[in-house]
């Protein structure tokens, strides 16, 4: 058998002695956050991290309420966070990590005529670079787990296949597009370590970042939870991460770097 490329010392920070890990990124809210409910609910000890957990009242009543759950501060475009938080957890094993923090960009910075560079850098540094960067750091962790998983959360709207008019967030796209192609290259390296990557298309989630692609700025997404989309029905955040866990489950050697929805179906590259 081949020996794993990795070193990884003996265990320094763990929850318990049994049971599982995960570290998810980006669980302030939305789907991060139901990702960190659903583990927690099953056991999982789970490493929940976000840019700024001080103002973070949901995250922080969750770890309040769940002894398994502990939150640390992590900035994916940070690269001394990373590498901070990487040694910290050092020895740590971490048998799932999700790279679910991403963000959709102020859709007047993304319009033709009007493409404002500062904002294509930033959403391309949080949805492609970060979880590239976040991988490479915590490899070594993930490598010395029973599990040996890592995901990603994208979205069809990097489907090159399916683009058939000008898409509303050209940055938003082209962004999934790139970490797909990322986590894919990531998958075939990472596959001779026992690592598989799943990309996941997490469907229509009824989260702030849909409300943006559905038109609204920021501040209107944010403020309309209960936001009519005109006809389409959006998925429950606990209805896709349920369906996605049990995705997870099977990812293995055969499905590794694969672009897959949340139900377990192939998308479109």
């Amino acid at each position: 058998m081949k020996s794993c490329a990795f070193a990884v010392a003996a265990v320094l920070i763990s929850f318990s002695a049994h049971a599982k890990t995960v570290l998810v990124t980006g669980s302030n809210r939305g789907i991060g956050l139901e990702f960190v409910t659903q583990y927690a609910a099953a056991g999982w000890d789970v490493i929940a991290t976000s840019r700024s957990p001080g103002d973070d009242t949901d995250l922080q009543a969750l770890a309040a309420a769940n002894a398994n759950v502990k939150i640390e501060e992590l900035d994916v475009t940070d690269l001394d966070e990373i590498a901070a938080l990487a040694k910290k957890l050092e020895g740590t094993a971490i048998d799932v990590l999700i790279n679910n923090a991403g963000m959709f960009g102020a859709r007047d910075g993304q319009t033709w005529g009007q493409l404002d560079r500062d904002l294509f850098d930033q959403v391309m540094a949080v949805n492609v670079y970060g979880p590239l960067k976040v991988t490479e750091a915590f490899a070594p962790h993930v490598a010395a787990s029973d599990e040996k998983k890592v995901v990603v959360i994208s979205s069809a709207a990097g489907s090159i296949a399916a683009v058939s008019s000008p898409p509303g967030a050209p940055y938003y796209a082209i962004s999934k597009s790139a970490v797909n192609m990322a986590m894919r290259g990531t998958a075939m390296r990472l596959k001779e370590d026992g690592i598989s990557v799943g990309i996941f298309h997490p469907g229509g989630v009824d989260t702030r970042m849909l409300r943006e692609a559905f038109g609204l700025s920021q501040a209107e997404a944010e403020a309309n939870e209960d936001y009519d989309y005109r006809g389409f029905t959006p998925l429950s955040p606990q209805d896709s991460v349920a369906q996605m866990r049990a995705v997870i489950t099977g990812l293995n050697a055969e499905n590794t770097g694969s672009f897959l929805r949340y139900d377990g179906d192939t998308v479109r590259w």
